[in-house]
Formats: structure tokens, sequence, C-alpha cells
């Protein structure tokens, strides 16, 4: 080999360095911008869940109080209404059969 072929060898296996540096360079960067998107994309998904869980802290902590049982009056007070209205339905659809010919 002469001294010009191996100058030229030389500077293309640095030059080919050089490439190299700057493609691993550019990789490298792009990786991280994905990094960087992926940490924001997780931090905002980990606010949202904690926005969410103390909703979700609020209503357990001020939920309705729980209906207390019925008292003996109240229930033959309701048994009482629910037949009154079940005797008002039969007498309306019996008066409506009558009025139409039904009956």
């Amino acid at each position: 080999m002469t001294q010009n072929e191996i100058v030229l060898f030389v500077s293309g296996l640095l030059i080919g360095l050089q490439i190299m540096a700057v493609v691993c360079m550019v990789r490298d960067m792009r990786e991280a911008d994905r990094n960087l998107a992926r940490a924001e994309k997780d931090r905002k998904r980990a606010a949202g869940d904690i926005f969410l869980n103390s909703f979700r802290t609020y209503r357990l902590e001020n939920r309705p109080p729980l209906p207390q049982p019925y008292q003996p009056g109240e229930v033959e007070a309701i048994a009482r209404d629910l037949e009154l209205s079940l005797y008002d339905a039969v007498d309306r659809i019996e008066g409506a059969a009558r009025k139409d010919g039904l009956l």
C-alpha cells in the first residue's frame, strides 16, 4: 500500500467513526424524547388517578345515611295505602270496562 492509500484508509475510518457517532447521537436523542413523552404521559395518568381516587374517597366519606328500618305503624300505613291504591285501580278498570260495554 502506498502512503496515499494509507492516509485515505485512515481518513475513511475516521469519517466512518464520526458518522457512526452522529447516528448513535441522533438515536439517543430520539429515544430520550420518547422516554420524556412517556414519562409525561405516565405523570399525567398518575395525577388523574390521584384526582379520581380523591372523588372516591369523598364519596365514601360523604355517604348518605342508610335508611332506618320501618316502624311497625309505618309498615301498616304503607300496606294500607297500597291496598287502597290497588282497589282504586281495580275500580277504575271496572268503570272503564262498563263504560265501553265490556261488562
